[in-house]
């Protein structure tokens, strides 16, 4: 489950366009003798994606405590679970098959056959729902693996540190979002699962590989491509997150202590990400 809604969101201007040789996907966050870690999340790798940067454990050890989108030490798959079946279901009457366009079906009962995923257990799922699964499944046929993504990794290190978890937010919350996308946004959302699938590998490889130099430059790019086409889903997924996120993040980086903070990728880059938004609050903003 945990994986599940991290892909949601894979469907997923900071400092610099381009990074610097030798650059990490990680900030320092300051203001006066305040300081802030932010390190950018790949939610799902492999594990020869490890180990990490040295910095990122080092300065993940020496902190207060992690800060991450959800609070995955107090979280609760079986419940999560159940909302999310609950919440991705038609009523009864209803179905991909008679709600989505003729075409769009055929490629979804395309895809499915591909990938060997029963088209039973699509149909009464709503398609936000549906393009999730079928990008889980594609991500696990690549060799991905949820365990080895870094909020999982960081997670785990900070149980076994006894170090507090704080969550921006709660799994419901990100699952209510989902929910709420219009029928349109939703179909739009389960088009760009089919449409990613033709090139899903060197897409991946191509983040991952822009993750691991610290290239902001073609995250943003990224950002862009993937929801340059969906404005609605981007204010609902990206921008609104951020906005909600941003008090309590000043408050951590003001507090005295030092936190390490870990949340998706994308939402660092660009004009609405979180580092601009640091920078404009008069925070200074430096890529390790």
């Amino acid at each position: 489950m945990r994986r599940i809604i991290a892909f949601a969101l894979l469907f997923l201007v900071c400092c610099s366009a381009a990074r610097a040789d030798g650059k990490h996907y990680l900030w320092r966050v300051s203001k006066g003798g305040d300081t802030l870690y932010v390190a950018g999340s790949v939610h799902v790798l492999r594990p020869t994606d490890y180990p990490l940067p040295d910095v990122m454990e080092s300065l993940f050890r020496s902190s207060a405590g992690l800060v991450e989108e959800i609070d995955l030490s107090h979280f609760d798959p079986e419940s999560a679970q159940l909302q999310m079946m609950k919440l991705g279901a038609y009523p009864a009457g209803q179905s991909l098959k008679t709600a989505l366009p003729a075409d769009v079906y055929r490629r979804v009962t395309t895809l499915a056959e591909k990938q060997k995923v029963d088209m039973e257990m699509l149909e009464p799922m709503r398609p936000w729902l549906a393009s999730i699964v079928l990008l889980d499944n594609q991500l696990v046929q690549d060799g991905f693996d949820s365990a080895s993504g870094v909020d999982i990794h960081f997670a785990d290190e900070a149980e076994g540190l006894h170090k507090p978890v704080i969550g921006l937010e709660l799994a419901s919350y990100q699952l209510g979002l989902l929910a709420k996308l219009p029928e349109k946004a939703q179909e739009d959302m389960l088009v760009q699962s089919l449409d990613d699938a033709t090139s899903f590998s060197q897409d991946m490889q191509a983040l991952l590989t822009a993750w691991h130099s610290g290239d902001t430059g073609a995250l943003e790019k990224e950002l862009h491509q993937e929801f340059g086409p969906y404005p609605e889903i981007y204010t609902s997924v990206v921008v609104q997150r951020n906005q909600n996120w941003m008090p309590k993040l000043e408050s951590l980086a003001t507090s005295g202590k030092q936190y390490f903070v870990v949340v998706g990728a994308l939402h660092l880059v660009g004009p609405d990400g979180l580092l601009a938004r640091f920078q404009k609050d008069g925070f200074k903003v430096e890529q390790l």
